[in-house]
């Protein structure tokens, strides 16, 4: 628990149980406020987002303050090392560092940070395409309608690693910007909301989500995705997403799927093959060594994932070239990445390897991110 004495105590935000906070490069989120006997002052009781930041369960001296997931996952520290973060706005502000009264009357050439974004003009912060808030403690939208007013024509937003909290947070700053098509919410860990299609008109508009890493199971993505009724590409790896299930009158709009670096149980992998739009699936560093479409017989093209163009299996334990026999039935299949799997060839040349993989899939444009050429060799061995 440490030895810090009583500090002056920073005003708490409202409601603080939940909410997000840093302290230094850490994330965690508050599972306690009161104290912790025989110490004066108040404490925090946190649950780390890196369970090594920790040193216990929650419990002091035998008594539970709260719980966590990892047995080492909590710690209590005093509210004056932790942030609560700023609002939208202010985030933007500061990260930006720009004078208001420049921006209005002049033309501006923005920092290296935001290259992307060329220059602002006469109208400030109207202007932005994209708003990259990664890693700043944005905890909320702040007054509502601020947004709207300041960053309307927004199209792209970051907001990864940030300190907000819960889904309603992300919709009440997403339901100011009419034009979002892209959001970026990795790495945040963040409270699921009771009643996701009432939030669907603050997301009515976007086409692209990452969720890298943000601790969901595929379930709970099920659960969240009639908030996006538009989306065509979804990015969730890291996750801890094991077993896939049917997704029942949502995704179905969606052409880009990655699941990389989940652990999945390869059974249910079927479980997604009736997304009529799937174009694009990443399955690398997943563990799968099986792949099976058994409602059609060897040589026939299966009903499962229509619309497959693009298949990344790379980092996988594919060992059997009956695996790539099953993929041969993908009748859209143009584009596939296998690398780091053991599929060997007779000779172990992995020139020949990849010819054998182009023979069983006829056809291929592009293996392992080279070009096949009319003379059935990948260009440069796939190497």
């Amino acid at each position: 628990m440490g030895a810090d004495g009583p500090l002056e105590e920073p005003e708490l935000p409202e409601e603080p149980l939940g909410r997000r906070v840093s302290c230094g490069e850490e994330r965690a989120t508050v599972r306690y406020v009161g104290p912790v006997p025989p110490t004066a002052g108040l404490w925090l009781g946190v649950e780390w987002d890196n369970p090594e930041r920790g040193k216990h369960d929650g419990s002091h001296e035998g008594v539970v303050y709260f719980t966590c997931r990892h047995h080492k996952g909590g710690s209590f520290v005093r509210p004056a090392k932790v942030s609560f973060g700023v609002d939208f706005l202010t985030a933007v502000h500061q990260l930006y560092q720009i004078d208001k009264e420049e921006v209005l009357s002049e033309e501006i050439s923005i920092s290296s940070r935001t290259l992307e974004w060329g220059k602002i003009k006469e109208r400030g912060f109207e202007s932005l395409p994209s708003v990259l808030l990664g890693r700043c403690e944005v905890n909320g939208p702040g007054t509502i309608g601020d947004i709207k007013r300041d960053t309307p024509n927004v199209r792209w937003l970051d907001l990864s690693r940030t300190l907000l909290s819960c889904w309603e947070d992300v919709a009440a700053v997403t339901q100011q910007l009419e034009q979002l098509e892209g959001l970026q919410l990795s790495y945040n860990r963040l409270r699921l909301t009771s009643d996701p299609s009432a939030l669907c008109q603050a997301f009515s508009s976007l086409k692209v989500l990452s969720l890298i890493g943000c601790d969901l199971t595929w379930a709970q993505i099920l659960e969240l995705a009639p908030m996006w009724p538009q989306l065509e590409d979804l990015c969730v790896e890291e996750n801890n997403i094991t077993e896939l299930q049917r997704p029942e009158g949502v995704l179905q709009s969606l052409k880009s799927l990655s699941l990389s670096s989940n652990p999945l149980k390869e059974d249910s992998v079927l479980s997604i093959a009736a997304l009529p739009r799937l174009e694009k699936l990443s399955m690398s560093n997943t563990g799968l060594s099986v792949i099976r479409f058994d409602d059609v017989p060897p040589g026939a093209q299966t009903a499962m994932f229509p619309a497959l163009k693009i298949l990344n299996l790379d980092n996988n334990n594919i060992t059997e070239w009956s695996v790539i026999d099953e993929l041969s039935k993908l009748k859209s299949l143009v584009q596939l990445s296998c690398r780091s799997n053991r599929l060997v060839s007779s000779d172990g040349n992995v020139k020949t390897a990849n010819q054998l993989l182009i023979a069983k899939l006829g056809q291929l444009v592009v293996l392992n991110s080279c070009e096949v050429s009319s003379t059935c060799v990948c260009v440069n061995g796939g190497k």
